[in-house]
């Protein structure tokens, strides 16, 4: 009996000493947790219209470089719908949200990011300018070019795990001490039997500089679904990329969840597969996910922002109270 309570103890320090090393204490300035973060990525809806809803930061979608002109001095892209309205991150941010920059996504192809390898210092110089001139405060990277992470230099076109590493700490190093960084993995990225789980050791370099991690529980059958098992994650045995698997180190890697964020599609058509009715998402994920972790659980990424249908509209003010934030 000694011996087992000594066990538990001891591994609950090894637990609270890996998530210190791993910076599970947000950032300075920092919204609580749980967060309740939208993507912005279509001109649907005016981007001045997030200021009436509940989420705490807005995920301004997506910043890229182009795939030519070789060594060339690089330039950061701006899609047209966002370039005429980041007039209006002042309003949002008097509305008290957090406005973030994401770089990647789908659209940025591995050409692109082939000519951030090796020169990510000046891609987070010119991230950092431009989170200094809109007055944002957070980049976003997200990196979808799954061939670079693969094991073995001769599979991958470029390495993608050393770049994502260099690239986070030259950001925090150019970036204001009071900005936030996060990271949008798949997540087989993050689970042993894919290639290895190549982000894991990506977490294990620059993990402490990693505020957050929204994962894309959407678009990877297998990881999305059921929301009990795969997101969740169960009590005693956890399926490894859940939120209670990466909290527990099943992969070999203690993630806390403060600094998790789970991510799921808004509407149907936004997914090829995770998309679940909103009221679901509620009692599926954030009602077992807050009863578990509190205050300590890292909170809800939605993609993508709208008002034109009724699952945007419960998303927009109904998703957060009494769970993610208090009932009004």
């Amino acid at each position: 009996m000694v011996e087992r309570v000594l066990a538990r103890s001891l591994a609950a320090v090894a637990v609270w000493i890996a998530a210190a090393l791993l910076g599970a204490v947000p950032a300075a300035g920092e919204t609580p947790t749980p967060r309740d973060v939208v993507y912005y990525n279509s001109e649907a809806t005016p981007l001045a219209r997030i200021g009436d809803a509940d989420y705490t930061h807005v995920m301004l979608s997506f910043l890229t470089v182009p795939e030519d002109g070789g060594r060339a001095a690089l330039a950061l892209v701006t899609p047209a719908p966002l370039s005429t309205q980041l007039g209006d991150v002042p309003a949002l941010k008097r509305a008290g949200k957090r406005v973030m920059a994401s770089f990647g996504g789908g659209a940025m192809t591995a050409k692109s990011w082939a000519r951030v390898a090796g020169r990510e210092e000046e891609v987070a110089r010119l991230l950092a300018g431009f989170v200094e001139r809109h007055g944002l405060d957070v980049v976003g990277i997200d990196f979808e070019i799954s061939e670079a992470l693969h094991r073995g230099a001769g599979h991958r076109p470029f390495d993608g795990g050393g770049m994502l590493v260099a690239l986070t700490r030259h950001l925090r190093a150019a970036l204001p001490t009071a900005a936030l960084i996060s990271h949008a993995p798949q997540p087989p990225y993050l689970d042993p039997r894919w290639q290895g789980g190549p982000y894991l050791d990506i977490l294990r370099q620059a993990g402490g500089d990693i505020d957050w991690i929204a994962v894309q529980y959407y678009n990877n059958r297998g990881y999305d679904g059921p929301a009990s098992v795969h997101v969740v994650g169960g009590a005693e045995k956890p399926f490894v990329t859940s939120v209670a698997g990466l909290a527990k180190g099943v992969a070999g890697l203690v993630w806390p969840p403060e600094k998790t964020v789970v991510g799921k599609p808004i509407y149907r058509d936004d997914a090829s597969s995770g998309h679940l009715p909103p009221a679901r998402v509620r009692d599926e994920i954030l009602k077992p996910l807050v009863a578990r972790y509190g205050s300590r659980f890292g909170g809800l990424m939605g993609w993508q922002y709208s008002d034109l249908t009724a699952d945007h509209r419960y998303w927009n003010t109904r998703m957060a109270p009494g769970l993610l934030r208090p009932a009004r």
